[in-house]
């Protein structure tokens, strides 16, 4: 055996001289004799199915005495889950993952537990610590000594767990020592981890309580507060801020975590299987679609809209690099001298015709009008009759003169009026109604036919194109930035390089350490006090020692002006101009048939609006000819 290559608190692990694809693990102390027992049974059950997904015991070694003081394994690759699902740190440790790896990943881990159960054990103690996950997404177990084997006559129990992964039933056990494991302990488990990889290593039951008091996960897994649930309003729970939702996945995929997380899981071996998550894992892998403005972004077709590009808006953290890292344009095909060529050759649809103009449409009075009025002329001369009446019966009953005056007065005038004024006030009321089209009609004229929307597009055109040619100078002037901010930025590098997950701060194990990384907060660059304030149960003795600890880290902070730009932020920088350069070329490829569409809508509604306007203007030249006639 050579150097050691990793120190657990139960052994270590060396390398093996004759042996590349091995390592050895050797014990710390003298492990008991029903250890031993295991170690044994478990190398001469090995298999070519269990080696494909675990580091599972392949020989024995032993003392001068024949006292079984540790065993040869496969040689480990990969990289701890959490590396993976942890968005910060996967852009790091995994930079080519996308989405599709995600699922791709959840599904071996599924066909790893399924391995595992298939040859009669139960995995027992599920923590983040015992997957490893490789470059081809691959996954192996580790830590195959504690798992719960069980041959036809004798049980090696699991005598380990950590809380916050252990399903409800067992949230109360003081002690593994005597529990009989069972698979549906372990499909809670897988579930848990399966979430992990497809929420962006949100823990499932790590939300934002309604209720009073404190709701720690392990509480929260106890009480089934399962935080994405349809029916979490219920329980006072709902999901942290700045996370995607159940929909962003199939309704499969859905119904499986419910039926994982529920109270019903308890009747029975209820929880979904290993192989029943594989199949609603490859069937989502089939079903994927690409987002149209980011490289990498790719997710479930289930999607009106690309959820990434949503998350990464709302929470400013890069979830996925591009696939393709490059300042080149996308379409290779794309020549912007010819595109541009081709949106000046649409025709624009010029000035809309200019409104008629009333005074100039020359209208007879209608001639119903006339002939109506000669006739009321003709009445009219007849209400001088009741004035020479009354001026002889005055002239015979002087007397009663007020009387005959009054009554004189009110019968000529009624005969005056009623045959007039009814008349006037019908085509006043025509008048206001033909005005009132004329008005309609002039401003959807003024709106619709316009060349507005025409030129609007064209600038906006213009204006792509001046940022498409400014793109180069765009990218120059941020690595530029960078390079002035080059202390804050390696600050930056150097705070996200120091996980919560890590490190040991007092009072915040692993479950709070799950509550921080659930709503967002990962590394010490994303600790401060207003983002840890907004995490449920961590008041201001908990916001005190995060800052301790952030404030510990960057005392150990020294800058290097030789070191240059980080490579992850230029790759970021390229990652975003290469989605504006493709968001760009697709809007300048499109614009010449949006261009000709847009003309051609307002020559239509031209044509379709110009008789309405024509009409109602002669209408209303025709009633205010008829007024004026009045």
């Amino acid at each position: 055996m050579e150097n050691e290559l990793g120190r657990g608190g139960e052994g270590s692990v060396y390398a093996v001289r004759a042996n590349s694809n091995a390592v050895a693990k050797i014990y710390h102390q003298a492990i008991t004799s029903e250890k031993q027992d295991k170690i044994r049974m478990m190398v001469n059950m090995k298999s070519d199915s269990l080696l494909k997904f675990t580091t599972w015991p392949t020989d024995i070694l032993t003392d001068a005495k024949g006292q079984v003081i540790g065993f040869l394994m496969p040689k480990l690759k990969g990289k701890e889950i959490h590396k993976l699902y942890g968005p910060k740190t996967r852009l790091l440790e995994f930079q080519n993952a996308t989405y599709s790896f995600l699922i791709h990943t959840a599904a071996n881990l599924a066909r790893a537990f399924a391995t595992v159960h298939e040859n009669g054990h139960v995995i027992g103690d599920i923590n983040h610590g015992n997957f490893y996950v490789s470059d081809q997404a691959t996954v192996m177990l580790l830590d195959c000594d504690s798992f719960q084997i069980g041959t036809s006559n004798r049980l090696f129990k699991c005598e380990v767990g950590i809380p916050m992964y252990q399903p409800p039933e067992l949230q109360e056990i003081t002690s593994f020592r005597d529990l009989t494991r069972t698979q549906n302990h372990d499909n809670f488990g897988l579930a848990l981890f399966i979430f992990l990889l497809l929420f962006m290593g949100r823990h499932p039951f790590a939300g934002r309580y309604l209720g009073p008091g404190e709701m720690p996960i392990e509480k929260a897994i106890k009480e089934y507060r399962f935080a994405y649930s349809s029916s979490a309003q219920g329980m006072l729970i709902q999901p942290p801020p700045g996370t995607i939702h159940m929909k962003t996945i199939p309704d499969q995929l859905t119904g499986l975590f419910e039926r994982a997380f529920s109270k019903e899981s308890l009747r029975g071996d209820t929880r979904p299987k290993p192989k029943e998550w594989i199949e609603a894992l490859d069937r989502l892998s089939d079903n994927l679609i690409r987002c149209s403005h980011k490289e990498g972004h790719i997710f479930s077709s289930v999607n009106k809209g690309c959820p990434w590009c949503e998350l990464e808006q709302k929470t400013g953290v890069v979830l996925f690099h591009a696939t393709i890292f490059a300042t080149s344009p996308v379409n290779s095909s794309f020549a912007l001298h010819q595109i541009w060529k081709q949106i000046l050759g649409v025709t624009s649809p010029g000035l809309p015709m200019k409104l008629p103009t009333l005074s100039s449409i020359r209208m007879e009075p209608d001639y119903k009008l006339v002939k109506q009025f000669k006739r009321s002329k003709t009445r009219r001369r007849f209400s001088a009759i009741p004035i020479f009446i009354g001026f002889v019966t005055l002239l015979a009953f002087p007397t009663a003169w007020f009387i005959i005056v009054v009554m004189t007065a009110i019968v000529t005038s009624t005969i005056y009026r009623a045959d007039n004024s009814g008349l006037k006030q019908e085509f006043v009321k025509k008048r206001n109604e033909a005005q009132q089209r004329w008005d309609n009609i002039s401003s959807r004229w003024l709106k619709e036919a316009s060349d507005e929307l025409f030129n609007q597009k064209k600038m906006r055109l213009e204006k792509a194109k001046q940022e498409y040619e400014g793109l180069d100078q765009l990218r120059a002037e941020k690595i530029k930035q960078l390079g002035v901010n080059q202390r804050e930025v390696q600050l930056q590098s150097f705070l996200e390089s120091h996980r919560i997950d890590d490190a040991r701060i007092e009072g915040i194990g692993p479950s709070r350490k799950a509550t921080l990384e659930a709503f967002g907060i990962e590394t010490g660059l994303d600790v401060t006090v207003h983002t840890v304030r907004q995490v449920p149960g961590f008041g201001p003795t908990y916001t005190r020692k995060l800052l301790e600890w952030k404030n510990s880290i960057e005392r150990k902070f020294v800058f290097n002006p030789k070191q240059g730009i980080p490579q992850s932020d230029i790759v970021n920088l390229d990652r975003d101009i290469l989605a504006q350069r493709k968001k760009l070329e697709q809007e300048l490829l499109s614009g010449p048939n949006q261009l000709l569409q847009i003309g051609n809508q307002i020559k239509a509604r031209r044509s379709a609006l110009w008789p309405e306007v024509e009409q109602a203007a002669r209408e209303l030249a025709q009633e205010i000819s008829n007024i004026q006639y009045l």
